[in-house]
């Protein structure tokens, strides 16, 4: 039996939900035409674009597909998989490696045939080229839209939407086509849009503003996204001041002077990181217009902002002329429990919020209104008595039971799932050897051809594959096997090596304490009637320090989470 798994996906773009059965439809079809394949996995990504690797479907298909958990994958077209070149040609390689056969049903890409790369590589590049021409006709149709006056961006506070519908033309349910969008002030939001601007020139702080902003429980901006977080939105400073050189925040937006900017950056992927970054576009690719219906702020108001923003700008940098190197601009270093220390009180991050004191960012950023948890600790004093606690009352004999029956478990569903594919592989590995067999005497036979030697280097070439494999099993198995009697010295080494990391690589010790610990350490606010402290919740993340101890974590550092 051919085990065969099915790979589909969506984008947003003029696609819709059904778009998934049609293309299990299309490879089911496909499957059902060969003898004795069978269909046992089926993945897919709704709504998400090709353009990213990062969803969580097509991960967890690599990972099976690297486990043999299956032996045939089948997929619509290429484009199902990737739109980025790159990536399709990666995983290309890597299931040709791992031994799958990867079918491209609509496409005609089969890697179990002679030629597949070249056909492969170049339906990548169309893919590629098909979405950098959808952006082109995207950006084309948006620039028309402008022109004629419509808006091309996204909600703005004070701001409504309101469709404009046309006159005759009605869509196949019959009501009016929509043609495009225009703003109206909202009286509501835009009161508070002068009241902030107001503020701001009288000589108030961001900060201050979006405090009292959340005291007076004013709706922010995000009030009406979808929100994937539970968490309340509420106001915060960066949405004030944002960027003066892109016009990003209240502070910056021409629209709320009647001078509408439209096209004034653009987003571009980075090829290492894949992470989209900003850039300012030509000034003279903006397109501006004036419109006095949409103006909320006076120009005197105005001015008095853009005056009061250059002398703090001004007041900055005679700051950092003063200070030299201790006066820093930009991201600052990575500190041990940076991105793990989470408020008790409000769920925000603990940041650093001077040189050498951790605050709640939920009170520094939001306000009073949003967290009262003001306390400020020592970032040494923090990392001390955190890194003591660690060593000496965190795996406690009590918490190492409860570690050794999690690891118990973990390994014992690890081993299992190391049986079950090593109990498959000899039995392929014996047909492989057949097949070889077979293949030889054929050519001793005189039976010589170009497929006769493809099929004889495929197969050689999945012997090896197999014979690796046993043996990373059987050392799998050896690690399995030796790590639950000496689970504490491996702690304790574990230990040593955390202090040894951060001696010379603080991001490896950041790595080592996020797994250690999992993903937060709560800090409560506390009082005893005679002064405010701060009190520290942390538990063991067990399945974590199994992780540590066989080798299986990297070490994944980084700023934050």
């Amino acid at each position: 039996m051919t085990r065969v798994a099915l790979y589909a996906r969506y984008s947003s773009e003029g696609q819709r939900e059904a778009s998934i059965e049609d293309q299990f439809r299309n490879c089911e079809q496909y499957s059902q035409r060969e003898n004795q394949w069978t269909v046992i996995y089926r993945y897919f990504d709704k709504a998400i674009s090709g353009a990213t690797h990062h969803r969580e479907s097509y991960q967890q298909m690599l990972k099976d597909a690297q486990a043999a958990c299956f032996d045939v994958l089948l997929v619509d077209d290429l484009s199902r998989l990737s739109r980025d070149q790159v990536e399709t040609e990666m995983v290309r390689r890597r299931l040709v490696y791992w031994g799958i056969r990867l079918i491209g049903v609509s496409d005609g890409i089969d890697t179990a045939k002679r030629g597949h790369k070249v056909i492969a590589n170049f339906k990548g590049m169309m893919n590629e080229v098909f979405l950098d021409d959808l952006r082109d006709k995207t950006r084309r149709g948006m620039v028309g839209q402008v022109l004629k006056g419509y808006h091309g961006g996204g909600r703005i506070f004070g701001y409504r939407l309101v469709p404009q519908l046309h006159p005759t033309q009605r869509d196949p349910y019959g009501q009016p086509i929509r043609v495009g969008t225009r703003l109206e002030i909202d009286e509501a939001q835009a009161r508070w849009v002068k009241w902030i601007f107001e503020q701001y020139a009288d000589g108030m702080s961001p900060v201050k503003i979006v405090e009292e902003l959340n005291r007076r429980n004013v709706p922010p901006p995000g009030i009406a996204y979808r929100r994937r977080s539970t968490r309340s939105p509420s106001w915060c400073a960066s949405a004030l001041y944002g960027n003066v050189k892109y016009g990003l925040g209240m502070l910056n937006n021409r629209l709320y002077k009647g001078e509408m900017v439209w096209g004034r950056s653009r987003w571009e992927k980075d090829p290492d990181t894949k992470k989209k970054r900003r850039f300012l576009c030509d000034e003279r690719d903006w397109i501006k217009h004036k419109d006095e219906n949409l103006r909320i702020v006076d120009d005197q108001l105005w001015e008095c902002v853009k005056q009061r923003q250059e002398s703090v700008h001004d007041a900055s940098l005679a700051i950092r002329e003063k200070l030299h190197a201790n006066a820093r601009t930009g991201r600052g270093p990575k500190y041990l429990f940076s991105g793990l220390l989470t408020c008790g009180q409000c769920g925000y991050r603990f940041v650093i919020i001077d040189p050498s004191r951790y605050g709640c960012s939920g009170w520094k950023y939001r306000g009073l209104s949003v967290c009262t948890n003001t306390i400020m600790a020592s970032r040494k004093l923090i990392e001390k008595i955190l890194l003591e606690s660690i060593k000496h009352d965190l795996f406690t004999p009590e918490r190492i039971a409860v570690f050794t029956r999690e690891a118990s478990m973990l390994l014992a569903k690890r081993q299992h799932e190391q049986n079950l594919v090593q109990n498959r592989q000899p039995v392929r590995l014996s047909q492989v050897e057949q097949e070889i067999e077979n293949l030889l005497a054929a050519i001793k036979a005189g039976i010589v051809t170009p497929r006769t030697k493809h099929e004889l280097e495929k197969a050689e070439a999945e012997r090896e594959v197999l014979i690796r494999a046993s043996e990373l099993g059987r050392q799998r198995s050896e690690e399995i096997a030796s790590f639950l009697p000496n689970a504490v010295d491996r702690f304790k080494t574990l230990l040593d090596d955390l202090a040894g990391a951060l001696q010379v690589h603080v991001d490896r010790a950041r790595g080592i304490l996020r797994v250690l610990l999992g993903e937060k350490i709560l800090l409560h606010p506390t009082s005893n009637g005679v002064e405010r402290f701060l009190t520290a919740e942390i538990s063991g993340n067990y399945a974590g320090l199994v992780r540590l101890a066989t080798g299986k974590n990297k070490f994944g550092g980084g700023q934050g989470s």
